[in-house]
């Protein structure tokens, strides 16, 4: 939003929009109670589809997919009844509240039925931390996008399965790949995955490096720009002191000493001739920078008790094994939460944030600290929340991470921020929110509780 005012035409075409939305989502909902009241009639069964999923098909005329999704849905969110005849709230009674009333939509309810559901397998999860995640997730989703609600869940999962799908070490990378077609016209089509979340977090700081626009009139999209940072780094391990040589020299070194046949499994060692390395050049990417959010000494002991793990700036949770394994041939910045080592508050003395406030905010905020915002820490600027030329301090607790986006939002738009009990809170605007409710930003390592919450505020 500009800072011009909305007049009277556009703020009623605003509210029309908004209303017609909870209109909309208010009608799924309502179907949904027609899918739930079809089952409980056992109306298939009489009419000889024998699902509701297949009458559904044929009454609708919709997808198979679709049909299943439906009665499921209606299965978590509508009313239930026991086998003795008793009535039941439904199985989500948060998320059925907040659907009904039309706060939120299809993607969110997806979010949060997966969540449950894999909530649901966690042994000795008690019942009653169960009930307080589908609340968070029910009452986030009102004023979160999918993207933030869905980070939200991945927060929540972190703290109540800390051992979750967690690969063991051994099976690290093993279904990493790269797919290539080459096409006739010599065009390139690949796709590939990294198991490894070091490995995904190192890959995504070079190519974020690399494809970073060259200048202010520099009009590539991101995806073409990715395309060419990746084709630069190419370019760069062909050349002379690149990591294609180096396979080429040892490939033949193999293949002169005959060790290639002999010792197949077992590479020749690199960078084993010291004149060689020191004539490599130093300008190249060295080893791999890592800020590790942990407790050191879990990392020092070599201990690896569930639950604990380390995290990445992106906030990817990896095993104290693997950031071992890492910590052998990278720099480690370890953060320690709470530490009162590095000044937090430099006051008047600089505007800018120093590196030990600026590694703060990454943990703080986890990027972009605007609700629903997933832009990572590299990619996002502090900002003052009582700017210094107006004398704010140039302190953790005055600042927060926001996107170029919406670091503009923030000095030219409507919104307004403030940092409540050490956590960015925003304040939507009147024309998109007449209660103009404070908003939670960031995303925390832990979720909140309900009595971290300031009066006001929706958890």
């Amino acid at each position: 939003m500009s800072e011009r005012e909305l007049g009277v035409v556009e703020r009623e075409a605003l509210e029309r929009a908004r209303l017609g939305e909870i209109a909309r989502r208010r009608e799924a909902f309502a179907r949904l109670e027609q899918v739930a009241e079809l089952e409980a009639l056992g109306v298939a069964e009489r009419s000889g589809d024998r699902t509701t999923a297949r009458l559904l098909q044929e009454m609708w005329q919709l997808a198979p997919f679709v049909a299943k999704r439906l009665v499921a849905e209606a299965a978590d969110l509508c009313p239930r009844t026991s086998i003795t005849g008793e009535d039941l709230p439904a199985r989500l009674p948060c998320t059925s509240a907040v659907s009904a009333a039309g706060e939120i939509g299809e993607a969110h309810i997806s979010i949060i039925r997966k969540t449950m559901a894999r909530l649901d397998r966690v042994e000795s999860l008690p019942v009653a931390e169960w009930e307080a995640a589908e609340q968070t997730l029910a009452q986030e989703a009102t004023v979160c996008g999918p993207r933030g609600l869905q980070a939200v869940a991945d927060r929540l999962l972190a703290h109540l399965d800390p051992d979750g799908e967690e690969p063991p070490e051994e099976d690290a990378g093993r279904d990493d790949e790269l797919l290539i077609v080459r096409r006739k016209n010599g065009t390139i089509l690949y796709r590939g995955r990294m198991s490894d979340p070091v490995d995904g977090e190192a890959f995504l700081e070079v190519i974020d490096d690399l494809s970073a626009p060259s200048g202010p009139d520099d009009q590539r999209e991101l995806k073409r720009r990715r395309a060419d940072g990746l084709k630069d780094l190419v370019e760069d391990a062909r050349g002379p002191h690149g990591v294609a040589a180096d396979a080429r020299r040892d490939s033949a070194t193999e293949a002169e000493d005959g060790t290639g046949a002999q010792d197949a499994c077992t590479p020749a060692p690199r960078r084993s001739d010291a004149g060689d390395q020191a004539s490599r050049r130093t300008d190249r990417p060295g080893r791999a920078l890592l800020t590790i959010t942990m407790d050191h000494s879990w990392l020092s002991r070599a201990l690896a008790d569930h639950g604990r793990y380390g995290l990445l700036d992106s906030g990817a949770r990896v095993h104290p094994g693997t950031l071992r394994r890492w910590a052998c041939d990278a720099e480690i910045v370890p953060m320690v939460l709470g530490s009162r080592s590095e000044p937090l508050d430099v006051g008047r003395g600089q505007r800018t944030a120093p590196d030990a406030i600026r590694r703060a905010l990454n943990v703080r905020d986890g990027g972009c600290a605007f609700p629903g915002c997933s832009r990572r820490p590299r990619r996002c600027q502090a900002h003052h929340v009582d700017h210094w030329f107006d004398g704010g301090d140039t302190a953790l607790d005055n600042m927060c991470l926001l996107c170029r986006f919406h670091h503009q939002l923030i000095h030219h738009g409507h919104w307004s921020v403030q940092i409540v009990d050490g956590r960015p809170w925003f304040t939507p605007p009147e024309f998109l929110d007449p209660e103009r409710q404070p908003r939670p930003g960031g995303r925390p390592r832990v979720p909140p509780q309900s009595s971290d919450v300031p009066d006001g505020c929706v958890a």
